[in-house]
Order: C-alpha cells, then structure tokens, then sequence
C-alpha cells in the first residue's frame, strides 16, 4: 500500500464504525517499537527495509540511545480489509516500569491493545502489569507472540519443541486473564450477596444457601486468548513476518479440499492428519504424531529458515520462491547477509502487517462499541455512584458525546505541550469556546492536530470517535483535564499508576538570573509528564519527583533542551525516609539477653515547658502558663495495621471530609458504596488490634496523621472526654447523614491537640521525616480553672478567650497558621473567627498545639526508635552463568533476594529481590556492566520497612565492648541514612572532626 495523503485520513475520520482506536502494550524490549514500524512502512510512511532498524515512533534522541521508548508517540494509519477501509489511530507506549504512566494513559485513550510478549522470556512482570491496566480500563487486548525466530536461531528448539513452547506462553498469559476475571466475578458475587441478605431479612421463610461462587455460571470463553478464535498473531517483527491461523487455514483448505471451518478448529490443537484416511483426527500427543500447527505451519517456517540462514543453500531458496509464487530482487538473493534475503521472501509470503491490522480490524471494537459500563466507571469519580448523578449527566452516557480525557503530549514546534485527546462523540472545531460557569475553568481550543508520530498535520475539524491533539490549552490543564461543551459533565476518574514518584532532587540553574525560565520549564514538565511531580520546599527549593533513575534523566534532559532551555544543576537524589518506634529489644547488638534496667524519672526544664518523663513512656507536659497539661505516650502500631491505613488512605480522607461537614453542620449524601469502604476499613482494624492494651482503641481514634489520612493514629485515652467518633457516619440508619448536636460534645481546643498531633507526625526528632507506624495515646488532658498569682492578670484575659471559644471552634494563631498551612494541609477546619486574647505567652490555642507537638516528640524519643526505608522491590532475568555476580551486587548495596526460579523451556533465571532506594542509584548501570548485559533488573517502589539496627546505639555490656571495641566504628547504616539527611537539612550533626586522636610514636622513640 502506498503513502496515504491527508484528504484520505480526513475523509476515513468521518465514518466511527471503521475507526479502530488502539495501543501496543509489551514489558521492555519485546518488539513494540519494531513492530509499530512494520506497520507504519505498511502505510508507506517509512521503507519496508528499514523497518525494526529506524524505530520510527522513538522520535527523541535519548530513545534511540538507549534503544527504549520512554514517550508514548501516535500515529494514524489507513487499512484496506476487503472491500472495507479502517482508519487505525495507534500508540506506541513505553514498556520500562519508570514510564508506566505513559501506559495508563494511552490504555485511557483506546478502546483496544496489541498486548506483545517475546517468545523466548514469555510473560514478564510488565507485561502482566500491562494486562492489569487493559482490564481495568475495560478495554479489549488481543496477542502477538514476537520473536519466533529468536525460537529457531538462539534456542535451536525444533518445531516440536517451539509448539509445547508457545503453548506454555499462551496458557501463562490466559492464566492471568482468567485471575483477573475470577477476582471481578467473585466481587460481583459479594455484592450480590449483600444485596440477597437484606432482602432476606425483610422476608420470612426458610432460607435458600448457595455455596457457587458464580464462577460456574458465567462465560469467559471471549476473555481468554485463543489462535481459534482469531486474536492470536505468531510473529518475528524483525524479519518482517507474521501470521495468524486464519490464513494457513484459508491456503490449505484450497489446496487440500478440506473445509476452512474444520481447519480453523484443527490447525492448534491436539490434532494430526490421518494421511491414509485423509481425515483430522484428535489424539496427537497420546499417538505420537505431528499437530497440524507443526506439521502445516512451524515445519515450513523451520524449513525455510535452514535453507535461508543455516545452511545457504541456493537451489532450496529458489525452489521456495518458485513454489510460494513471489519475486525476489537479483541483490537479494547475492547479498551477503542472509538475514536480508530471509526479510524479502517472508514480507511477501507472510506480511506482519497484514496479519496484524486484519486481526485489529475484525477483533478490536470501534468507538460506537464503547461498553456502557466503560462510560459508568469513567463518570463515577470517588464516592459517587452513577445513579446519584443527575439526571442530565447520566444522559451523557448515552448520547456518548462530549467526553474528552485528555493528556499532555510532546510540545508542539514552539515548546508549548501538545494535548493528546480522544473525541468520544460529537466532534469539535478550532473555533469552539465553552460559555462560562463560575466552578469550571473556559477554555477555547487555538489548534487541533492529527498526531503523525513525529510530525503533527494542522486540522480545521475532527469529528468524533478520533484521537486528536489540541494546542493553547496549557493555561488551564495541569496534567490531565475532561473538555465538555456541557457542565453536566463530571470530570472522569482519576488514571491508574503502576510506579510511585519516589525518587527526587533539587533543581536550580547554573546562573541564579534564569531562575524565571526555570520556573516556567518545570511547569510546562509538570503538565507533560503524567508521573512527574513538582514541589516548592520549605527551604525554597524545587523539587523534581519522579518515578525512577531512568525517568530521572529523562525529565532533567527535557528540562534543559525543551521546556527551560538553560543550563541546570542537579542535587544528588534526596531520598525519603520514615522514623518509627519499636517495641523494647529482647536481646542486645551480640543476642545477650538485655537485663531489666530500671529507667528513672527524668525531668527537665525547655523553654517554660515544664516535661517529666517516667518509667513506662508517659510524658507529661505543662503550657507555659501552666493552665493546661497534657499526658502523652507513643505506642508502635502492629505492622499489618499500618499497611491498612497507608492503603486505605482515600477512605480516610473522605471520612475526614464527611465528620468535617457534620462539624459544620451540612448534610451529606454518601453513596452506599463509601460506607461499606469505612465500614470495612473499621472492621479490618477492630480484628488487627487485639489485645488487652488496644481494647476500644478504634472507637477511641482521635485523628489520622500526617495531613489527616496519613498512618499514625491520635487515641483518645482520657477518661473525662467523650468526644464523637470518627465513625459517627456508620452511627446512621439512614444512607444520608444530617448533622446533629454531636459538635457541642467537642471540647475547647480540641483542634489545638489535633494540629500538635499532626506537627509532630510531620516531622520527626530524628531527622525532620514523616512518622509511620506510630500510635500517641493522650492519657490526660487538664484545663486549669484558676491560675497561679503570678499570672492571674492573663489568665483573666484567657478566661474572656474561653467564654468566647464556648460557642465556637477554636482558632488558631496567626503565628503558627502560616507554619501549619505551610507543612499540613487541611489543619484548619473551622473557618475564620474573633481573635481569642492571649497571655505574655500568645494565644492559648497556640500554646497548645505547641506544648502538644512537643509532647508527642519526647514520647516518640522515649521508646526504642528506628528509620525506615524505602524499599524497592527488584525483578532481575539472568542466564545461569551470571547468577554469582548478580548476587554480589545485590550483596553490595544491601539487597535481600527473596527467591529464585528457572523460567520452564528457558536458561533464564528469575530473582526476585527487595533494595533500599536509598542504595539504587548506578544498581542497573552497574548489574549491566558486571554480567556484561546478560541481566538487566525491573525496579518497582514497593514498600517501607524498619532498618533493624539502632542509630542511637553505643556499646554498653562488657560483651559488646569486647565484640564492637570502645568506639564502636563499624558502619552503622541506619546512623549514615540519619546524618546525611540531617546535613542536607542543615539541621546539627553529631560527629568528631577528628576521629583517631592517637598519636603516632615510632619505634626509635620506644626504645
């Protein structure tokens, strides 16, 4: 097929039925790129002979120096099918796990996806990453097995052998598929079991158990890959060929007579042909016979390969190409690499492209097959149900029209971003403008594109069902918008991210004037990444936060050449880390049972504050004028209930939002399914604190921390204070919640502890991180009604403050608002109020969040603390011969492999490891370099967990003195994680200028 012109691929966008919206999905450098070139030379666009080698659609320069994608590039493609013309609008998406947001959202923008897996590695932890994110997108995937000839040239397996192979990798990738669905039918079945209780308790009667898990019931023949059923490719994009069923079916039944209905049945299969009867006969395996896979198809590309590659042998060459009806150029056939020659017979006798567009064409369904629960989930953003939507939003999801998700693409010629976006209905032009609404954002849309990989075509109009790009939008999108002509349409659901930003560094330019441009360029990234954050610190710094080392490079180069075109230093990457306390170790640093060391009662003076600590962990702290004291101790929450709340952290927020509108006094109407989200979150923790010490402890919470939803708890253990719940919204019959008298039962001041509280779980005493896994319980909290001589004048000041805080919620102080606005969002709840008087000392509420906050810090510092660290965990494919030396990096940076296996058919093995962050940085460069490009490691952030060993520790027993010697100068990791944050922070650090003061003596002096 020739170029197709401009005009064509505007005429083809007007008819949705014949447009084919879809992406190419694989793990990291199994043939995406090059198989996206053999269909873009289908087109034309490039030659056919440079296809797998030009890796058209890798368009930046660092791609192609790195021989991976790492920017999601689209381009439109004409197909002839029949007497049928499709337009097909393919992405290209990145398959290292540091761009899987660049995944998510072109899987957003699709309604179908080439999924690639290599035939020698099979399934690989993207590519089941990948399978999740099409699933939950409710968009339909069909195969293509890459790399066949990889099967014949480097594992040297026989057509037998490639066909038991290629069966195992078929059944790895249903197995997947079917995981996926069972777990979605079996949530079905729980909330259809919910729905059958209720009714069952309204009715009487005996009561019907079924014990199927609806598995039984319901087909998912459709969901599983199948070459019967047409959307399987067997494919070598390298050397230009590929195949589905359907077409040996449709040679063979010509030449054989035999039905191609019956041959599309038999051709995979446990089938042989009875030569003798002329009949296909099941029972291959047991007989010892010859599938027809094998013998109709593997057989002839493994025949042709011997006489093409292997053996050379000219005649067999012509003989082949005689009888497949083809014609090969004279150079061809005289070239030295045979590989060329291979290339030419294959494109011809069995083109990938056709193979593939066919398939995409006939499987994958047009924008008018968008499935109404697709459009549901899209509209249900959060806590909403659709049916609570109102009536002129859920028309929107019939007419299809009007919802546009949009993505920022690369920037267009003038540095700007380009926004990638799909029509899902009644088209738009470049002169369309949205009437204003005061809660929405207008915008009017400057230019509209046809995206053509590396070059972008000017359009006037594009009607609805394509895939576009808009340009002048980068004033009012951040990162991703929805564009409606209508308000009634709500903003669609959030993207669903595979990698975490973890990694982050401080950037600033070389010469302090360009700090504007800077400025302007980290804005414009913020809008083009998906996965980029960008913050301001406290100290003024920015702050670049990405997803990983190669995402890293990746925004810093597009920082310097594209968006802020300046020259930029970066800081070394800042890694994050979490302080924790643990309970009282059994043994020492040597395992020697620790005796019971009676701790006394310290007290201190600090600053007015008057604090005591005693025995058990109880810290009491005094305001400095002396009207308030507050009892505080730090508890470590069990590990499992951490992990909860970290994941739960939406639930919590919402919770937040809800117990603040009862505050105030709004009624709210929650959908059924929030509830059920906090209820299980309630009942989860209710079964994972047991104990005689955490008896009640969840209906005592007082607060979430840091920010309101973070993993650390605020227990309410003093007697005298019956504050509500925090569950107060499960209290309700009635799914909408009205606010009730339930805020006067709020003590004065009550916010104060809490904003102290979430102080304190912001930063830590260690090193000024976030706290994780703690629990302060508040023992005792007294308000003096009558206050020392000395400051009685204040106190009656404080007692008009008092009287005017009995009707309101307390306010804070101007001095620490701007701190707390600055380090917690969302500390202050109530709204603007009088100024209460205050003492010599400020305000009392001020005087409280402090005295609480430091409080807390002393309680933390009274138990056992300990850093946490990033872990990322770490999935390395290696041949046999390099295992040792991937052990001794792994070994090196402190790594702990979990497990080890040997991929069945293969020599590679799988390691699956956990790294500290902390020790990641040159881990890839490095593995590459140690097993001469023979490994190469997959890290994904995974979790947190607590460096065993104490920063604080100094050798105490005779043991350890004997063991550690009297200075105890081995490494201690956790201290060097501490000290170098605590540096970079400017905050002090305890260490000796000098280490080693001894002096040297030589021996003629000793004598």
């Amino acid at each position: 097929m020739g170029h197709t012109s401009l005009e064509k691929i505007i005429a083809l966008q007007k008819n949705p039925a014949n447009i084919r919206n879809l992406c190419i999905l694989a793990h990291v450098d199994h043939g995406k790129t090059t198989l996206a070139d053999c269909l873009v030379a289908s087109n034309g666009i490039i030659s056919s002979r440079l296809a797998g080698k030009l890796r058209y659609l890798d368009s930046r320069e660092d791609e192609q120096v790195r021989g991976i994608t790492m920017k999601s590039s689209a381009i439109s493609l004409h197909y002839r099918n029949g007497d049928q013309e499709y337009l097909l609008n393919l992405i290209d998406s990145p398959g290292h796990v540091d761009f899987s947001s660049e995944v998510s959202t072109a899987v957003r923008l699709c309604d179908g996806a080439i999924v690639v897996v290599d035939a020698v590695e099979g399934v690989c932890p993207q590519t089941q990453a990948v399978l999740r994110q099409a699933w939950l997108e409710n968009i339909r995937p069909v195969l293509v097995i890459n790399k066949i000839d990889r099967l014949i040239m480097e594992l040297k397996l026989t057509s037998q052998e490639a066909y038991t192979h290629l069966q195992k990798i078929l059944e790895q990738v249903n197995a997947i598929t079917g995981t996926l669905f069972t777990s979605k039918v079996l949530e079905e079945r729980a909330e259809k079991e919910k729905e059958e209780e209720k009714e069952s308790e309204t009715l009487s009667g005996d009561q019907v158990f079924d014990w199927s898990a609806g598995l039984e019931e319901v087909d998912d023949s459709h969901l599983y890959f199948s070459p019967e059923q047409g959307n399987v490719v067997f494919a070598s994009a390298i050397d230009g060929w590929g195949f589905s069923i359907q077409q040996f079916a449709h040679i063979y039944s010509q030449r054989m007579g035999i039905k191609a209905e019956v041959l599309l049945k038999t051709l995979w299969g446990d089938f042989y042909l009875n030569a003798k009867a002329k009949k296909i006969m099941k029972g291959a395996q047991a007989k010892g016979k010859k599938p027809l896979f094998v013998q109709f198809v593997l057989d002839n590309i493994w025949s042709l390969y011997d006489a093409v590659v292997t053996r050379r042998d000219k005649e067999k060459v012509e003989k082949v190409v005689a009888s497949l009806g083809i014609k090969v150029m004279a150079r061809d056939l005289r070239h030295s690499d045979p590989k060329v020659l291979l290339s030419a017979i294959c494109s011809q006798w069995l083109p990938v492209s056709q193979a593939v567009l066919s398939m995409v064409c006939e499987k994958l369904p047009s924008p008018l097959d968008m499935a109404s629960e697709r459009a549901e989930k899209l509209m249900s953003v959060g806590a909403r149900r659709f049916d609570s939507l109102p009536a002129q939003t859920q028309k929107l999801k019939t007419v299809v029209s009007l919802l546009v998700p949009l993505q920022i693409c690369s920037p267009n010629r003038n540095g700007l971003p380009i926004s990638q976006v799909k029509i899902v209905p009644e088209g738009c032009s470049a002169s369309d403008c949205v009437f204003e609404v005061p809660h929405l954002s207008c915008c009017s849309m400057e230019s509209i594109y046809l995206l053509m990989g590396r070059e972008l075509e000017d359009l006037e109009e594009v009607p609805a069902g394509n895939v576009l790009g808009i340009g002048g939008l980068e004033e009012c999108v951040l990162k991703s918008a929805t564009l409606s002509t209508t308000p009634a349409c709500p903003p669609f659901t959030p993207l669903n991210f595979e990698a975490t930003p973890i990694v982050r560094v401080a950037v600033e330019p070389k010469h302090p004037s360009e700090m504007p441009k800077l400025v302007r360029g980290m804005r414009l990234l913020n809008q083009a990444d998906p996965c980029a954050e960008v913050l301001i610190q406290e100290t003024g710094e920015h702050v670049l936060v990405t997803a990983g080392e190669v995402h890293l490079q990746r925004c810093l180069d597009d920082l310097r050449d594209r968006f802020a075109k300046i020259e930029i230093s970066a800081s070394k990457p800042i890694i994050p880390f979490r302080e924790t306390v643990v309970r009282p170790p059994k043994v020492d640093m040597v395992n020697e049972e620790l005796g019971k060391q009676q701790k006394v009662a310290i007290i201190h003076q600090v600053s007015h504050q008057v604090i005591s600590q005693v025995m058990d962990g109880l810290v009491t702290l005094t305001t400095p004028n002396r009207l308030a004291t507050v009892c505080v101790r730090a508890i470590p929450l069990p590990q499992e209930v951490t992990q909860l709340l970290e994941s739960n952290s939406e639930v919590i927020r919402t919770l937040e939002q809800i117990n603040m509108s009862l505050r105030e006094g709004k009624s709210l109407d929650i959908s059924l399914r929030t509830l059920e989200a906090i209820a299980g979150l309630k009942d989860q923790l209710d079964s994972l604190l047991q104990g005689r010490k955490w008896r009640n402890a969840v209906e005592r919470i007082w607060a979430f921390g840091p920010r309101r939803y973070g993993p650390n708890i605020l227990l309410n253990n003093v007697d005298s204070y019956q504050r509500p719940s925090v569950w107060q919204c499960l209290g309700r019959g009635d799914k909408t919640v009205e606010a009730g008298a339930q805020a006067a039962v709020l003590r004065d001041f009550d916010n104060s502890i809490i904003s102290g509280f979430l102080l304190a779980t912001l930063s830590g005493p260690m090193c000024e991180e976030p706290l994780m896994g703690v629990c302060f319980c508040v023992e005792r909290w007294d308000v003096q009604s009558s206050a020392p001589a000395q400051h009685q004048e204040s106190f009656e000041e404080d007692s008009m403050s008092h009287k005017a805080l009995a009707d309101n919620k307390v306010e804070r102080s101007s001095e620490t608002s701007a701190q707390e606005e600055g380090m917690a969002s969302g500390l202050g709840q109530a709204e603007r109020r009088p100024e209460p008087a205050s003492d010599c000392y400020g305000p009392v509420s001020g005087q409280l969040i402090a005295a609480m906050k430091e409080a807390c810090r002393h309680a933390f510092q009274a138990q056992p603390q300990r850093l946490m660290a990033a872990m990322y965990t770490c999935e390395i494919m290696a041949t046999a011969e390099v295992l040792g030396r991937v052990y001794g990096v792994l070994g090196k940076r402190e790594g702990r492999v979990l497990h080890e296996e040997m991929k069945e058919g293969t020599d590679m093995f799988i390691i699956k490891a956990v790294l500290p962050v902390a020790e990641s940085f040159g881990f890839a460069d490095e593995i590459r370099k140690r097993t001469s490009g023979l490994a190469s490691p997959q890290l994904v952030f995974s979790h947190w967990e607590v460096i065993s060993s104490d920063p604080y520790w100094v050798p105490t027993t005779e043991e350890e003195y004997l063991h550690f010697g009297e200075k105890a100068d081995s490494a201690n990791q956790a201290l060097k994680y501490m000290n170098a944050v605590r540096r970079r922070k400017g905050l002090y650090v305890e260490e000796k200028i000098v280490e080693h003061a001894e002096k040297q003596r030589t021996l003629s002096k000793n004598k």
